[in-house]
């Protein structure tokens, strides 16, 4: 079975303060099946939290990008991964459940 996904990019990188034009809202079709023992999970994003430091992600280079492993630049065009809540929709792993609701780091 598939779904459209939605999903926030960057138009380009951005220097300076953001505005509503340099986003863009991209949709694709995305299975949501996964192969029992796979251990894939799949998750429908609830709450995603755009801090303050994800405008350092957008620029094209920023200090932070070098300092840590959750700080990397965003490529344009791909989608923005944030700290978030989700539920699982569809789980190949033995450790989670259809309905479970899991927290980390998702695009």
């Amino acid at each position: 079975m598939e779904v459209m996904n939605k999903y926030i990019t960057i138009k380009a990188h951005i220097n300076g303060a953001p505005h509503e034009s340099d986003f863009e809202l991209k949709t694709e079709t995305f299975p949501i099946s996964v192969e029992s023992g796979s251990n894939d999970v799949v998750v429908r994003s609830l709450y995603l939290s755009i801090d303050p430091y994800q405008i350092n992600r957008m620029k094209s280079h920023n200090s932070l990008q070098n300092t840590s492993s959750f700080a990397v630049g965003i490529v344009p065009g791909e989608a923005i991964d944030a700290f978030g809540v989700g539920r699982v929709v569809a789980s190949g792993h033995p450790g989670f459940e259809k309905g479970d609701l899991v927290s980390g780091m998702i695009s």
